[in-house]
């Protein structure tokens, strides 16, 4: 007899999956006309030099069983395949890809924050790189209705790759507000100093940013403002936007790190 057998998997955890494969052989005859037995040594016999491209066979367990119709009893045999998928290929196609391109992401993080057309070039490239990866994953799978181990995996470096190019986004905005409360405050500083003397502003004293240039009729000249007394001071965002940056540099690839201890023994343990 030369039979062709299929088997259900269940994709839950691919690719870090093991599936069992069983084959059940029965014969239209009753128990009273026909039982069927396992030989005692090796039941089954696997031929040599075969070999499935993406599992490895750990074990063949054989086994007896019985089924019941209205008409009688029939005997059957089973014999079920325990399968391993074998994850190298999917290390080198899958996983270590997109290790790389969420890792490319975080160099703009060491990018000047007014950098706009890298650091945006940058993140959508590594975006669009994640998604044609997993666009590229999904084509040659089943379509089923619950959610694969790959998927989890595409989806959460597809959210750090997001994720970064959103930090930028974030910082750069900051970076570009000039709240006019410091530049007052400021002003009337450079203002105070100068009147303080007794001299007479003059047009350029009413910035108050770079410097003061001041005339005095009668006054000690030592105690004028010199013109790089006064400079910008610094805007609290600003600071803040690069903070967000350096702290950005150890957050992500933390947090990445996290993600991959808790998907590898889940997936593969479990």
């Amino acid at each position: 007899m030369k039979l062709t057998f299929s088997c259900m998997m269940d994709l839950a955890k691919f690719p870090l999956d093991s599936q069992i494969c069983t084959m059940e052989i029965a014969i239209s005859k009753t128990i009273e006309e026909l039982k069927l037995e396992w030989k005692t040594n090796n039941p089954v016999i696997m031929g040599k030099g075969l070999r499935m491209p993406q599992f490895e066979i750990v074990d063949i367990r054989a086994s007896d069983c019985q089924e019941s119709f209205q008409i009688g009893n029939y005997s059957c045999l089973v014999a079920e395949f325990y399968l391993s998928r074998s994850v190298g290929f999917h290390l080198v196609q899958s996983y270590l890809p997109t290790i790389l391109i969420v890792v490319i992401s975080w160099v703009s993080f060491w990018m000047d924050v007014d950098s706009v057309p890298g650091r945006t070039t940058l993140g959508v490239t590594t975006l669009l790189a994640v998604s044609s990866q997993s666009s590229g994953i999904q084509s040659g799978l089943p379509q089923v209705s619950y959610v694969k181990a790959i998927d989890v995996w595409m989806g959460t470096c597809s959210a750090f790759v997001f994720c970064a190019l959103l930090e930028f986004t974030i910082v750069n905005y900051m970076w570009r507000r000039q709240p006019d409360i410091q530049y007052k405050a400021v002003s009337v500083a450079t203002a105070a100093a100068a009147t303080g003397v007794g001299g007479l502003l003059t047009p350029a004293s009413l910035n108050g940013i770079v410097g003061v240039s001041a005339a005095v009729s009668c006054c000690d000249s030592n105690r004028l403002p010199q013109p790089n007394q006064y400079r910008e001071v610094p805007i609290y965002t600003k600071i803040l936007a690069r903070k967000i940056d350096e702290w950005c540099r150890f957050c992500f690839p933390l947090a990445f790190i996290t993600f991959n201890g808790i998907y590898w023994p889940y997936y593969m343990l479990a």
